[in-house]
């Protein structure tokens, strides 16, 4: 996968369904290249994995489906790593019900998320566009804890709330450490 071959595909997806989330997954983009570049890892895998993370959502307006759907398409294209991350993006740590939002897809493939989860060891891009994702509104960059408060309001507290959060903090943390840098820093550059 390339730039160019992952603008394609969202641009093919905006023709579908177009909406707050392309601006959104260009902004995990952005991010994550920013990060990775001062992380020594690949810039152009992450800026395509953090554009094709929510791609799943060409599908309509959904809510945890996104993922599900995301990894069926790129799988059915031949993008197995960025099919990964459709369904790693949004768990960050591995518990299906550790999500903002509501499962809108069948037991079946809730119970492959489930079981995929608990097969794969994240990688540091799997927790890149966890991380990206959580600082990343479709009108820009936004301190996480914006962002933990804007779905708690949307979706509601649930019991894995406190466990999701600290799991992004623990996601900031490691990443901070790793680029030398606040990363909070990197959004207005």
């Amino acid at each position: 996968m390339n730039r160019e071959m992952a603008k394609q595909i969202l641009a093919e997806a905006k023709a579908l369904n177009d909406g707050g989330w392309i601006q959104h997954s260009y902004n995990v983009a952005h991010l994550a290249e920013k990060i990775a570049g001062l992380c020594n890892m690949d810039v152009d895998k992450a800026y395509c994995f953090g554009l094709l993370h929510d791609i799943g959502r060409r599908n309509g307006t959904m809510q945890s489906r996104h993922i599900i759907d995301g990894y069926k398409y790129m799988l059915s294209i031949g993008c197995n790593e960025e099919a990964r991350i459709c369904l790693t993006h949004t768990f960050q740590y591995k518990d299906i019900h550790g999500i903002y939002d509501n499962w809108d897809c069948e037991k079946e493939d809730i119970e492959f998320v489930e079981n995929y989860l608990k097969s794969v060891e994240y990688n540091d891009f799997d927790r890149l566009i966890q991380l990206c994702d959580a600082l990343s509104l479709s009108s820009g960059y936004c301190y996480m804890e914006k962002k933990m408060v804007s779905a708690v309001r949307k979706f509601g507290f649930k019991n894995t709330t406190i466990q999701k959060w600290n799991a992004i903090f623990d996601l900031k943390e490691f990443f901070d450490q790793k680029a030398g840098v606040d990363i909070y820093t990197l959004f207005d550059m």
